[in-house]
């Protein structure tokens, strides 16, 4: 499929690697959380990490993630995006170790489609270990419905032009992340699994690096032929690969209300290098000489109820990935989970 493409990113792996040393963490379906590693000493009248042995829990979870091209030139974009589907499930936890796992999905049809469906592997895991953060993902999904935003806003803007289900696209996007807590002692990541318990406001800046690797396939051109003259020839492709490696740095910060009730919220933008190969007009050219400067933001967050016994939470993780292509040309992956908990230790 790419005559060129790992010829070249093979060559490009080890420089960027360079940049950062990563341990990922793993996951059976959805999330472990561990919190053993001695690096600062807790502060147990902000934390408590071991508010039980055992817990039980229901959960329901929403995934999807959708990629797009934003072109320079004209300040047009386009953006595709699967199915949206809804998992339910329970899970269990012993003490700073968590497992939830999904019993069914529901798949969200796209308005006034109840015939295609996106056919989708969504994978997302984190390991929780007091200063610590590790998360990885792994997506797969063919057959999308798209859409172009006109006169700027990019791919998130409103959009003007729907475009009907693409059976032929596949996109393919495999991300980790690390991210170190300072002032661990005082406050916990373990508050977005409900595992741990926040017990007084605090917060932390962060640093972190990241690598991820993106593949983008489809029969015909992702930019429909009646609308190519709305975008600049880089921007009309039909495969994709590239690779991309950086660092990244933010806050995190813990508000902790009356009655056990909290609020977390972090923000980690960051800067990469990335390369790679994209085919448009039949022709094969290298995104990145040597390589493109990229950005990324990452943002996390949860409220929730941290009882003695009962707690249950919201969280959201958005992981936003903006890799220039060519002349400030714009790929865009967009990576989303939300979850839904209510749990009961003992």
């Amino acid at each position: 499929m790419y005559p060129h493409s790992f010829n070249h990113i093979i060559k490009t792996i080890p420089l960027l690697l360079l940049i950062f040393i990563f341990r990922p963490g793993s996951d059976a379906m959805a999330q472990f959380t561990a919190a053993d590693f001695n690096v600062t000493e807790d502060d147990t009248a902000y934390i408590d990490r071991a508010p039980s042995k055992w817990s039980i829990r229901l959960y329901s979870v929403l995934k999807f993630q959708q990629f797009g091209i934003s072109s320079n030139q004209t300040n047009n974009a386009i953006g595709y995006a699967p199915n949206k589907f809804y998992a339910f499930g329970m899970g269990f936890s012993r003490n700073a170790l968590n497992l939830d796992l999904a019993f069914f999905e529901i798949k969200k049809n796209v308005a006034g489609d109840t015939v295609n469906k996106s056919n989708a592997f969504d994978f997302v895991g984190s390991l929780y270990a007091k200063a610590h953060l590790f998360e990885a993902h792994l997506h797969k999904s063919t057959g999308l419905y798209g859409w172009i935003n006109e006169n700027g806003g990019g791919i998130l803007a409103s959009k003007d032009i729907d475009i009907p289900y693409r059976p032929d696209i596949s996109i393919t996007a495999l991300g980790i992340n690390y991210n170190y807590l300072f002032n661990s002692g005082k406050i916990t990541f373990g508050s977005i699994s409900g595992l741990e318990i926040q017990k007084k406001s605090a917060g932390g800046p962060m640093a972190g690096v990241f690598f991820s690797v993106y593949d983008l396939h489809a029969d015909s051109a992702i930019v429909p032929v009646e609308y190519d003259t709305l975008f600049e020839d880089h921007t009309i492709i039909t495969d994709a690969f590239m690779v991309t490696a950086g660092i990244s740095a933010g806050y995190a910060y813990t508000f902790v209300f009356p009655k056990h009730f909290y609020l977390t919220l972090s923000l980690a933008p960051g800067v990469s290098v990335t390369r790679g190969e994209l085919k448009a007009n039949d022709e094969w050219y290298i995104g990145g000489v040597p390589v493109n400067i990229s950005y990324k933001l990452i943002s996390r967050g949860a409220f929730g109820y941290a009882g003695i016994k009962f707690y249950a939470l919201i969280s959201i993780v958005n992981d936003r990935n903006f890799l220039n292509i060519s002349n400030d040309n714009y790929y865009l992956q967009d990576i989303n989970k939300s979850k839904l908990v209510f749990g009961y230790r003992f």
